[in-house]
């Protein structure tokens, strides 16, 4: 099977890749699933399929030659028709050199034909006039001719002529039309170039089948009078998009979708006509009927990201079957797809396919990945679709929910179809080659045996009229049509000329069923328009709306059985996915949106509910419990209007309050078990006592702040460390990364809410313990004072995904050899200068503590030494790693855990620290006396080594943690400090032998501290200043533009560049933490960056952009400028699009008495029309 492709062109976006999910992909009829713009919030990937460089190279418009370039300075032919002032010729003009043309040819064949004594045979005629009917679809002569009537005599099979002598003939008329002496391409290309722009678009939200994102296109002008340009359905998308529309002479103008067709791969935008003012636009005619086997053709679009290029073929196929892009993308059907071999690529989506006059024969879709095959739309329902858009009328489209195939007589033999019935309708219609088939009837559909009707029984499933004619209830796949309302059909043109103009009707349908008698079906035509979504609901960071036609259809799902989530949000914690149906919420169906909405807005923010849902397609659902999310995303209704091309905005109303949840008595029943199940070593019963000491936890990201992404999985095993005055438990930075986040711990199988209390090398977790049932068993671990040695043996006791308890014996391998983290990017919080414990056999769990275990020695219960720790990083690579550490709890983490239970937890959650301001590592003791070191230290460092069984690992200079010119004097006497590959020998006097005497130096009481290295294979005293540590997240984020930007935090710190001076290092900064998917700082301001200026504007914080924000008041579709920087102290200027619309201004804010965080909106109020 072929694979085949979108030519949309897709840039790449430099984000980390969300998890996905692995789909059944099902049966298609032509092609396999291929790469179309990628979901939220997935990676984009660019379309390059097409890029063949063995296929014929593309003749790409140059700019200079549309702009008047010096004679010779280009062969393009298009260049002796542009004008000096370089734009081609005013259409009028180069109309009349074609008249003149004309006439003079016409004279000279006149006087020619006078000359001679026998009349010239005539010459070709013109082409057909716009009206005439489709040639596959003649009108039958005979008001009253129906299937199965007796006929005159009529010829056999091999006395009609075949099909393809009808292909031959309109060869040789494709061959006359591209007479050069009539109009030549040169000419032709150089008028209708104004008339095709280039189309830059952004899907703000994820919608159906569509992903958000950004993507350029094609599209052309066929109304200039109405400002209307024709493009591809999967380029105007069912999505809420903004696009502009660029013409040849790169002027913009704004464009706004008012018409996607519901099925078929052509959508309409408009413009204000007024807006352009320096361009004469070419209107392209639509002409069909005009599309034959052997015409010469052009492709004029936005090829392969390119702004203009031309690819010539020739039309090989009218009668090609509708190319499938996969079961989750847009796909089109019910229709013939026209082919040619002209290998278009990524970008030329919706560019014309023109013949020598320059009218549009076809519209370009989609191609081949496996070939150089590219397939176009017929536009007979286009012209239909137009004249009634201009002619300000809907445009009806019906539908009976059922598919249908074209296939040859052949194939229909093997159906079942009679010979001598194929006889009748090769007479009939002589160029007609099969007929159409039914491949798939959608369950619950108007042609459904399945429909309310029939399953009620007020529709008898088979029933003989009176005439003797069978009735049937439905269709089914196999069976051939003949006639719709009694008119013979062979194609779809004309099956869908009579559905579209039978909305709300009852059609009769006369079909063969595997080779019996002629049936009848009695169909009632459904509006395709409402079973098409047109409004969404965001609630939660989740996008849902109704299921469409198209997912339906793809998955073989009945409609109206549950609604889609296109993106899920919060709604799902364990991943980011999408493609999926929620039929209940709390117990509630909600087989439609309203029913959504009536279910969702009667609950609570922060509450934990029951939601059934299944992937499309599936058969079972599925439970799950998800957390209503009202207080980091805004919840509001999106209804679409096509007479403007915008969208409509409604708020959820509030949500009622929480009420106080009341802890339960847990009864315990007492089981009698025989006595050996019930003897249990005392071990056993402290890893048991352990056991309740432990807590899993999951947290999620509304957003990408600090370094930390929302699309990763942040989840882990946690220790209670407290319960009086504070409950608190000690989680590593790997499971709870941030302060802006929520929190579920699982305590002995009860699910809780959490609140972060403290972040530095590890985070301490709170939680209200009248949340828990009054006589739940948790406990805090006896702590083990004395510190472990190398080859101690321990047992490490933890807890795995499932909460099962693990237990592993082994014993200590290393104690302070510090592993450093490498610098991650995006930069975020690193585990450095702690001193790790390393065991020679680890566990398979994620989180748990190491106990020592005691030889020759009464067992007396476990007392814990270490905190058993996950830790990430990424490698030299970017790839993300991971290993288990032990963290020593006496020493790290109970001095913290003293001081928050002394101030009631309601300290800060990072508290302000002094340090050196340089990340040390250890090296091995024989690479430190090479460099210089005397006798009388090497002996300190292998004796300080034997206190702990260790390895001597003297501590030396990694890196500076900020950059050199935030200390004053360094920059331009940089040995007056510590630098790289400095060893520390003393602090203050005393003697540091391993990374853990860091933390017994009291810095955070001190401005400077003596320190004795070795450097340059001598030791030197230095007065080193502390300095305060920069903190590794924040209290305020602000969502500006999609762009989600903070404060400056410890690791985007130290990685700026030492001479990046531009960086505001001194003050808070505006850092850019991620950019969201469809948001106008998409490809704008950059991640990782800092914004200086605002529209001119100098700002250096949160509070400062929040001033701008609130006193320019930019109108909508404004474009603002803004100044940035790079860790490199490179800056960047680039322009950003208003959208308050779908991007206002937010902020979050923690609230530092409860916890909690609260949002407020700054700007776009007045999009908003009311509430639901």
């Amino acid at each position: 099977m072929e694979e085949s492709t979108r030519n949309i062109h897709t840039p790449i976006h430099n984000a980390p890749t969300p998890q996905q999910r692995d789909m059944e992909q099902k049966e298609q009829f032509s092609s396999a699933p291929a790469t179309n713009i990628v979901k939220t919030p997935e990676i984009p990937t660019p379309d390059s399929a097409f890029r063949h460089p063995s296929a014929g190279t593309p003749l790409a418009v140059d700019t200079a030659v549309l702009s008047g370039s010096p004679p010779g300075a280009t062969s393009s032919p298009i260049a002796s028709k542009v004008s000096s002032h370089g734009l081609p010729k005013e259409p009028g003009l180069i109309l009349k050199d074609i008249r003149r043309h004309e006439k003079e040819k016409k004279a000279k064949e006149l006087r020619s034909q006078e000359q001679k004594s026998e009349p010239e045979p005539a010459d070709r005629e013109p082409p057909p006039p716009l009206s005439q009917k489709h040639p596959t679809t003649p009108a039958v002569e005979g008001p009253d001719l129906k299937i199965g009537q007796t006929l005159p005599p009529v010829k056999p099979l091999s006395a009609i002529p075949p099909a393809l002598s009808r292909s031959i003939s309109q060869i040789s008329i494709a061959s006359a039309y591209s007479n050069p002496d009539k109009e030549t391409w040169d000419t032709t290309l150089g008028r209708v170039v104004n008339g095709i722009v280039s189309i830059k678009a952004t899907t703000t939200r994820p919608f159906d089948t569509e992903a958000a994102g950004d993507y350029t296109a094609t599209g052309f002008v066929i109304s200039k009078t109405h400002g209307l340009i024709l493009s591809n359905r999967h380029v105007v998308s069912p999505a809420p998009i903004t696009a502009v529309a660029v013409f040849i002479n790169y002027e913009e103008v704004p464009i706004y979708p008012i018409y996607r067709d519901p099925i078929h791969d052509f959508g309409i935008f408009k413009y204000d006509t007024e807006k352009l003012k320096h361009i004469q636009v070419e209107e392209i005619e639509l002409r069909p009927d005009l599309a034959r086997v052997g015409e010469d053709i052009k492709v004029v679009g936005n090829d392969a990201g390119e702004k203009l290029s031309i690819l010539g073929s020739t039309l090989a196929r009218l009668d090609r079957h509708a190319p499938s892009y996969g079961a989750d993308s847009y796909n089109d059907f019910n229709t013939f797809y026209m082919q040619a071999a002209s290998g278009t690529s990524g970008g030329s989506s919706g560019s014309p396919v023109l013949n020598i006059f320059g009218q549009a024969v076809a519209l370009n879709a989609g191609g081949s990945n496996s070939s150089q095959s590219s397939f176009y739309l017929p536009l007979n329902r286009v012209v239909r679709a137009v004249s009634l858009i201009k002619a300000g009328k809907p445009v009806t489209r019906g539908t009976i929910q059922a598919e249908f195939l074209h296939q040859s007589y052949d194939e229909l033999r093997r159906l079942g179809l009679k010979e001598e019935i194929e006889v009748e309708c090769r007479t009939r219609n002589v160029g007609a080659t099969g007929l159409l088939t039914v491949t798939r009837v959608l369950r619950g559909g108007p042609a459904s045996t399945d429909r309310p009707e029939v399953v009620e029984g007020k529709v008898p499933l088979t029933q003989t009229l009176e005439n003797g004619v069978t009735r049937i209830a439905g269709l089914e796949p196999g069976d051939i049509l003949m006639t719709c309302n009694g008119k013979p059909i062979t194609d779809f043109i004309g099956l869908w000329d009579i559905i579209d103009e039978s909305v709300g009707k009852k059609i009769t349908l006369e079909v063969y069923r595997q080779g019996g008698e002629l049936l009848e079906c009695v169909v009632t035509v459904d509006d395709l328009h409402r079973i098409t979504p047109h409004r969404f609901l965001e609630i939660g960071g989740a996008i849902v709306h109704d299921l469409s036609y198209q997912m339906a259809r793809s998955h073989g799902v009945k409609l109206g059985t549950g609604v889609f989530c296109a993106a899920s949000g919060f709604f799902l914690w364990s991943a980011w996915s999408r493609d999926f149906l929620i039929t209940s919420i709390d117990g509630k169906p909600t087989q439609n949106l309203d029913e959504f909405i009536k279910v969702v807005r009667e609950i609570p923010d922060y509450a934990r509910v029951p939601m059934m849902s299944r992937y499309v397609g599936s058969i079972e659902d599925q439970l799950m419990l998800i957390d209503m999310d009202r207080h980091f995303f805004l919840a509001s209704l999106y209804d679409r209007n096509d007479t403007d091309g915008t969208w409509t905005k409604k708020e959820l109303s509030p949500p009622p309050q929480k009420q106080p949840e009341i802890s339960q008595v847990v009864t315990e029943h007492h089981v009698t078990l025989p006595l050996e199940d019930m003897e249990e070593d005392e071990e056993e019963k402290a890893i048991d006592v352990l056991r309740n000491s432990m807590v899993a936890v999951v947290s999620r990201l509304p957003y990408s702040v600090f370094g930390h992404t929302s699309a990763s999985n942040y989840s882990g095993v946690g220790l209670i460390v407290s319960l009086d005055p504070v409950p608190l438990v000690l989680f590593d930075r790997n499971s709870v990364p941030s302060e802006m986040l929520d929190i579920r711990l699982t305590i002995l199988n009860n699910n809780i809410p959490g609140r972060v209390v403290h972040l530095s090398d590890f985070s301490l977790v709170t939680f209200d313990k009248e949340l828990l049932p009054k006589n739940l068993s948790i406990t805090v671990p006896e702590w083990d004072h004395v510190p472990l040695k190398v080859r101690d043996e321990v047992k490490i006791i933890g807890l795995t995904s499932d909460q099962t308890i693990t237990t592993k014996d082994t014993a200590i391998s290393s104690i302070g050899i510090n592993f450093s983290t490498w610098q991650s990017n995006p930069p975020r919080q690193r585990l450095i200068n702690v001193e790790n414990i390393n065991v020679l056999e680890t566990s398979s769990c994620w989180g748990g503590c190491l106990v020592r275990k005691k030889k020759n020695e009464p067992f007396k219960g476990f007392k814990v030494s270490a905190y058993w720790m996950a830790v990430s990083s990424q490698d030299k690579s970017g790839n993300e790693t991971f290993w288990t550490q032990g963290l020593d709890i006496p020493k790290y983490v109970l001095p913290i855990v003293k001081k928050i239970n002394e101030e009631g937890g309601k300290g800060p959650v990072e508290r302000k620290r002094r340090d050196l301001g340089i990340e040390f590592a250890d090296v091995s003791l024989a690479t430190v006396s090479a460099m210089g070191l005397s006798q009388q230290r090497f002996d300190a460092y292998v004796n300080a080594a034997k206190r702990y069984r260790g390895i001597p690992r003297p501590l030396i200079v990694e890196t500076r943690l900020r950059p050199i010119f935030m200390d004053e004097g360094l920059a331009e006497e940089p040995e007056k400090g510590l630098k790289v590959a400095d060893v520390i020998l003393e602090i203050d006097g005393k003697f540091i032998d391993r990374i853990g005497h860091l933390r017994e130096l009291d810095l955070q009481n001190k401005d400077s501290v003596e320190v004795v290295i070795l450097r340059d294979r001598k030791e030197v005293t230095l007065t080193v200043p502390t300095v305060e540590a920069m903190p590794s997240g924040g209290t305020e984020v602000v969502q500006f533009f999609g762009a989600i930007v903070h404060g400056t935090h410890a690791a985007a710190l130290e990685q700026v560049a030492p001479n990046a001076k531009l960086v505001p290092v001194n003050d808070q900064g505006i850092y850019v933490g991620g950019v969201s998917y469809g948001s106008p700082a998409l490809e704008n301001i950059r991640p990782t960056h800092w914004i200086l200026e605002v529209d001119e504007t100098p700002v250096s914080s949160i509070k400062e952009l929040l001033k701008v924000v609130e006193e320019k008041k930019w109108e909508q579709g404004k474009y603002i400028r803004i100044r940035q920087v790079n860790r490199k102290g490179i800056t960047s200027v680039v322009s950003v699009k208003v959208d308050d619309r779908f991007w206002p201004c937010m902020s979050w804010s923690k609230n530092e008495e409860t916890g909690k965080w609260a949002q407020k909106r700054h700007t776009g109020d007045n999009f908003v029309v009311g509430s639901v």
